[in-house]
């Protein structure tokens, strides 16, 4: 059985960090994943990603954000484009209030903008818009294979069409199996995605694997440059820059719950088709005519939508992320990097304890 200093079961957006992040500190690593690089079977593909700094999910994200920021640089600094995000929605609503509350805690530059500012765009009457030029978006798979790529410049192994049997640890080693053979190291990383709930089965973590889709639209309109974000009273749709004449849009909120990810069709589904359509010719009137590709993800969703990042209890060796909730992917350079640290016991560049398992267990 051959012997590795860590090993990570996973190699989508979070473990593909783990991987790099793991070999450029000198360590003698291995990536495992059932399907090959930057596949669409997962969380981490669809050609684009959103990144932005004021967080309306949580101010406490920011740091972590930050912390993405300089890594997405320092491992290519091509990567993160810059393009700005515009938010609309009620004043009162989660996106709005959300927003301006990172901003205000974090000192961010978040614009309030004029109702004409973006004509590109039709939010209903009364609606509240905010710009933020730091934000914008990640080519996904690219990313994924630069991380897979730099890795294995620095010596690590990446093994693709094995799937994961088992895996057992002790408090100074570790063992995997998977369907083709057996492996040995010091430490495992644990960042499966859509399969977290059966990787960490005895922990019978609270997840919910969500199907998703993403649409992409004909736009030849030179003004829609930015990415957007629309909390309507019906849900909350996000879309991204129109490049090569075709515009990415999605909605965030809803999913169709699916007990076995492999099983999951990629199918278009017919009520989300429905909904975007409805969102399109309502809110923008540049993008139009019949659409022309539809891609299916995965949100696996905690009941409070963060993040779980933490080591499995009762061992030293062993850390997981789990339950990104459709939100994750941004964050994967400091959750892989928090991932290694967390499994060799090094300090954390920055704290995310609140992410930890201890708000879904029972305190002693």
């Amino acid at each position: 059985m051959k012997h590795y200093d860590l090993i990570v079961l996973g190699t989508g957006g979070v473990g593909s960090a783990a991987l790099y992040h793991a070999a450029r500190r000198g360590l003698r690593c291995l990536g495992l994943d059932r399907f090959p690089p930057a596949h669409d079977r997962g969380s981490s593909h669809g050609e684009s990603r959103l990144i932005r700094l004021s967080y309306f999910e949580h101010a406490d994200y920011v740091p972590l954000l930050q912390r993405s920021y300089a890594l997405w640089g320092q491992l290519e600094p091509t990567l993160l484009h810059r393009s700005g995000v515009a938010y609309f929605g009620p004043a009162d609503s989660e996106i709005i209030e959300g927003v301006l509350t990172s901003a205000r805690q974090h000192q961010l530059a978040v614009e309030v903008l004029p109702g004409n500012a973006m004509p590109q765009f039709t939010p209903p009457d009364g609606f509240t818009a905010l710009y933020e030029a730091d934000a914008g978006w990640l080519p996904v798979e690219r990313c994924v294979l630069a991380h897979l790529e730099q890795a294995a410049a620095a010596g690590a192994e990446h093994r693709w069409g094995e799937s994961v049997v088992d895996w057992q640890a002790t408090d100074s080693s570790v063992s995997v199996t998977t369907n083709l053979g057996r492996y040995g190291a010091d430490a495992l990383v644990v960042a499966g995605g859509a399969w977290s709930s059966r990787l960490l089965h005895t922990l019978a973590l609270p997840l919910t694997v969500q199907r998703k889709h993403m649409h992409w639209f004909p736009c030849d309109d030179p003004r829609y440059q930015s990415g957007f974000f629309f909390d309507l009273p019906h849900g909350q749709f996000y879309g991204f820059p129109a490049m090569d004449g075709r515009l990415k849009v999605a909605e965030h909120s809803g999913g169709e719950v699916v007990s076995d990810p492999l099983a999951a069709s990629t199918a278009p589904d017919s009520v989300d088709s429905q909904r975007i359509e409805a969102f399109v010719r309502q809110h923008l009137p540049g993008v139009g005519g019949e659409r022309l590709g539809h891609q299916t993800c995965f949100y696996t969703r905690t009941p409070d939508d963060h993040f779980i990042v933490d080591r499995y209890p009762g061992s030293n060796n062993v850390a997981f992320a789990a339950g990104l909730s459709g939100h994750g992917f941004k964050f994967s350079p400091a959750l892989g990097e928090a991932l290694v640290d967390l499994a060799t016991g090094r300090s954390l560049a920055v704290d995310c304890a609140f992410l930890g398992l201890s708000r879904f267990k029972p305190q002693a």
